[in-house]
């Protein structure tokens, strides 16, 4: 029977709870009873489960809606010390002062938002975190004395980089009061200018203000959407004993077990996927989670962009000039020849690196010392300014060598924002039409991005642009749907989303498709097209193949192969080994379910 992995998790965490005393089992909550929210300081990690349902749980006294108020608290680590407390001039050690509203739905704790909500690229505060919160649970317990338990998954993220640090926090709620938020962090992807990788814990002081959102009945029904249109999970082991295990050996190929989050395979149904992995055992609420996946945005989010204004406006997009919608401050003769189409391949023959083609290097002048400017730059005008300043016109032509360059896919959707407005209107934007048009018909009703910031970021600023470089907060699930919509020549339920005439040339295929990279995988070269790199693959029974995969830092992956497989690993790697980048166990996997030769 297909399970929620929110189900899954639990009852893997229940049979955890199982193997102890059955008084402990149903009754002792001594790792956080309720005394434990309104007095004392956590000095440690403990075990997720304490942060879920007990055995004996029953429904909550009463729903909460309302919003948290919570105030910063600098948060116990490990490790203790950490590289640097000033990032950007906020510290990573301290949890924001943030509020979060909520209301509850069958059982389920709901946020009012599933965006990013700023806090740490604000002026306000010390932290330097801003946080993303997903629904969780309400409950309650024979031993908490009226109070009813409330639970939920969040990121802490900040609006400049691309990484999540996943945790679960809980709290009590009865009447008008609240208690403190206990919180812990166990899971990240790999960071960037906060190189510690961390752990954390600590207790929020927290406030409640009552009062449902304006918008309730709207945020119920896009709740409801979501809930209907999740992906079926199973279990890694419901797939070995489905099809043997000796199937499945290799997945990972050599990726250390320690760098990996979660991995798993979804066969056109049903994700299959191996244990999330946590400091404090398995990571609850696995499939409501939002995982920073850094570059697979490109792919994800950018091309999907691309493909989708080609498939509604016709093929004339792809050759659309970028300075035709992006005015450059400076160097504009570099830019003149640019396209859309060059931009989303990374050669728009500017950057940083050496003249040096045969062979060539994609990583070439990428994160020199010009990055930083462009990266840290807070507003659109500010990494624009940057992005034109910084880089050189290579001595080839447009088109012709591809160059890694995260400005160039930030240019390219400032570029189609900009197109769209001209289209549609000033009152439209690229991410309101790819959420509406594009992810909300394929089941995603969420969709946080990382985004300029405009003014000091508040919310009465106006929104910033779509990063679209990097940092998409997607779940599993979003990621398997946006798979499936490309494995399905974007056609979704009898309407053409994407462009289905460059599908078929960015599909897996026996001829060179895209730019060289210099990569290497033990079949041959990797190159690069349509922000997907196309790994080589040599199937047993003889088919040479171009397999295209989404890439982002740290290891993650979301790998599109025949018969409508797409395996996905997600990972904390930082030094960017070979392992790192070695999907051909996934590929070797799928193609022992269905041969790639046919």
């Amino acid at each position: 029977m297909t399970i929620s992995l929110h189900r899954f998790c639990r009852v893997a965490l229940l049979a955890s709870v199982l193997a102890l005393p059955a008084s402990l089992a149903a009754a002792d909550r001594s790792e956080l009873d309720a005394t434990a929210f309104h007095k004392g300081k956590p000095t440690g990690l403990i075990d997720n489960r304490w942060f879920l349902p007990g055995e004996d749980a029953k429904p909550a006294l009463q729903d909460f809606t309302g919003t948290l108020v919570l105030q910063e608290v600098e948060m116990g680590t490990n490790p203790a010390k950490f590289t640097s407390r000033k990032v950007l001039g906020k510290d990573p050690k301290i949890f924001p002062a943030v509020r979060l509203s909520f209301f509850t739905y069958k059982g389920d704790l709901v946020p009012a938002t599933q965006d990013v909500i700023r806090a740490g690229s604000t002026p306000a505060g010390h932290s330097f975190w801003d946080i993303i919160v997903q629904p969780g649970q309400v409950w309650s317990e024979p031993g908490d004395n009226g109070w009813s338990r409330a639970a939920f998954p969040f990121s802490l993220v900040h609006s400049v980089e691309g990484e999540t640090h996943n945790g679960i926090a809980t709290f009590l709620y009865r009447g008008g009061k609240v208690s403190n938020l206990r919180f812990q962090i166990v899971q990240q992807t790999a960071p960037y200018y906060v190189v510690d990788y961390f752990s954390a814990w600590g207790s929020a002081p927290a406030a409640l203000k009552p009062g449902a959102p304006r918008n309730l009945s709207e945020l119920k029904a896009t709740y409801e959407a979501d809930l209907a249109n999740r992906v079926p999970v199973k279990s890694w082991d419901d797939l070995a004993g489905k099809i043997g295990s000796d199937k499945l050996n290799n997945f990972d190929s050599a990726m250390p077990a320690g760098e990996i989050l979660t991995s798993g395979l979804y066969d056109g149904e049903t994700l299959y996927l191996k244990e999330c992995k946590s400091a404090a055992g398995p990571l609850p609420y696995c499939d409501r989670q939002r995982f920073g996946v850094w570059s697979v945005t490109k792919a994800a989010a950018n091309a999907v962009a691309l493909l989708h204004l080609g498939q509604k406006y016709g093929d004339e997009v792809y050759q659309e000039k970028i300075t035709d919608y992006v005015k450059p401050t400076s160097h504009a003769d570099y830019w003149k020849d640019v396209t859309f189409w060059d931009a989303i391949n990374m050669a728009t023959g500017i950057g940083n690196g050496s003249a040096k083609r045969d062979p060539n290097s994609i990583e070439d002048g990428y994160l020199d010392d010009t990055y930083p400017a462009w990266y840290e730059g807070r507003s659109v005008q500010d990494k624009l300014k940057a992005l034109f300043r910084d880089g050189k016109k290579y001595p080839w032509e447009p088109g012709q060598v591809a160059r890694y360059r995260d400005e160039d896919m930030f240019i390219l959707g400032v570029a189609m924002d900009a197109f769209v407005k001209k289209r549609e209107g000033q009152h439209a934007d690229l991410w309101s039409m790819l959420s509406e048009e594009v992810y909300r018909p394929i089941g995603i009703q969420y969709a946080p991005i990382n985004r300029t910031i405009e003014g000091d970021g508040r919310a009465t600023d106006k929104p910033g642009q779509p990063l679209m470089a990097y940092g998409y907060y997607p779940t599993l699930g979003d990621l398997v749907k946006i798979a499936k919509l490309y494995q399905d020549r974007g056609l979704h339920d009898g309407k053409q989303l994407l462009d289905p005439a460059k599908i078929d040339a960015l599909a897996y295929g026996t001829s060179d498709r895209g730019l060289p990279t210099g990569d290497k995988t033990k079949y041959g070269e990797t190159h690069y097209f349509t922000a997907f790199w196309q790994a080589q693959y040599q199937s047993p029974e003889g088919c040479h193949l171009y397999i295209p995969q989404m890439d982002g830092w740290g290891g993650n992956f979301v790998v599109l192969m025949p018969g409508g497989y797409t395996g996905i690993r997600l990972a904390k790697n930082w030094d960017g080994n070979e392992a790192a980048s070695d999907t051909t166990g996934i590929m070797e996997v799928a193609n022992r379910l269905t041969k790639f030769c046919q």
